[in-house]
């Protein structure tokens, strides 16, 4: 695995690719004060991404930022008024430091711990290219990253994990790795930019911004265990205009089956006429909405809010996530909306009632 990470280095030496930092997945374990919480977090370049929860809800929240030195911080963004932050140091395997949520006047220290088994079944696999079509000017500009999450020889379904990230992004199954496919992509992109441009005149462009490119494509694990284990998708895409549409798509798999499960793998028929009342009753619990109100009084597009297959299992929870405008607009944000197990339980299928719990 390590070949990959030179590959990339080598690459953004040659190209004069702007970051050139090493990257890393890392999974820790510890409490903010006294509640057990876990953390799941890739590293590109000055990035951070990934997703944390408490231990005792199991109910991942994502979170974002960056990395100076030994410094990390990271911020969570319900969409609805209501962060939180890390603000802390990571040396060696701790990253300690205070946790801080304004909308309830709380700020609290937190100690993790990395836990070198885990983390060392993934290592973080990334491109990144920035490019501006003329030399002297901020815009027309093009960026490009993506990156995954790549299980190393001993992770237990290394291979089945490969296989899906592989067929995810429309690649060859049965590679030992990804590098290579991921230089392509951006290759590619980088190509589509200048020919795209190929007739721009700089007299005639205005600022230049509407004729700029930028995609970020970032997998991520979410949650795992022995059973289950939960990717996220982040993708980010501008082509011009105001400002870029982005989303976020999560796949459950299960591991002893080694299956990508659909919703209708997961819940009966009869259970999946239930969730849109049940979407309803959370989603209104979740923002502080009383019951009564309808579904357009409190902000959606819609009255009713439908299934998707954009959803995560953890344990003693279904979360379906829906991205800005799909049943709300962009300020919005992304809507998450988390349903306890003991609303849905009698229609769980019994071949995976075991990813439920703990």
């Amino acid at each position: 695995m390590k070949k990959i990470a030179f590959l990339l280095f080598l690459f953004t030496v040659v190209t004069g690719v702007y970051s050139a930092d090493p990257s890393w997945y890392k999974y820790l374990t510890g409490t903010i004060d006294s509640y057990p919480v876990t953390m799941s977090i890739v590293k590109y370049g000055d990035e951070i991404r990934g997703f944390y929860y408490y231990d005792k809800y199991k109910q991942p929240m994502d979170v974002y930022g960056n990395v100076k030195g030994d410094s990390i911080s990271l911020y969570s963004y319900s969409g609805y008024d209501d962060t939180e932050s890390f603000k802390g140091i990571l040396k060696g395997s701790s990253y300690t430091g205070t946790w801080d949520k304004p909308s309830q006047n709380k700020v609290l220290n937190f100690s993790m711990t990395v836990n070198k088994k885990q983390s060392s079944y993934f290592e973080f696999v990334y491109v990144e290219g920035k490019e501006r079509y003329f030399k002297d000017l901020e815009a027309p500009f093009c960026n490009y990253t993506e990156g995954t999450i790549w299980p190393s020889d001993d992770y237990p379904y290394s291979g089945f994990v490969r296989d899906y990230i592989l067929k995810s992004k429309n690649m060859k199954t049965g590679a030992e790795a990804i590098g290579d496919q991921l230089l392509a992509n951006k290759k590619k992109y980088m190509k589509e930019f200048r020919e795209y441009n190929k007739d721009l005149n700089r007299d005639d462009m205005g600022d230049g911004w509407s004729y700029s490119l930028e995609s970020q494509n970032i997998n991520i694990p979410v949650f795992l265990s022995d059973k289950l284990f939960v990717v996220s998708n982040f993708d980010y895409s501008y082509t011009g205009g105001a400002h870029g549409n982005y989303g976020t798509g999560f796949t459950n798999l299960d591991l002893k089956r080694k299956k990508v499960l659909a919703l209708n793998d997961v819940i009966t028929k009869k259970g999946i006429e239930k969730l849109p009342a049940l979407l309803e009753k959370y989603f209104k619990i979740q923002r502080g909405v009383p019951q009564e109100k309808t579904l357009m009084d409190a902000g959606l597009f819609i009255d009713t809010i439908p299934v998707n297959e954009n959803f995560m299992i953890s344990p003693g929870n279904i979360m379906f996530n829906y991205v800005p405008y799909e049943i709300a607009s962009y300020a919005d944000g992304e809507i998450k909306i988390t349903i306890p197990l003991n609303e849905f339980q009698d229609y769980v299928k019994p071949e995976v009632i075991e990813l439920f719990k703990q």
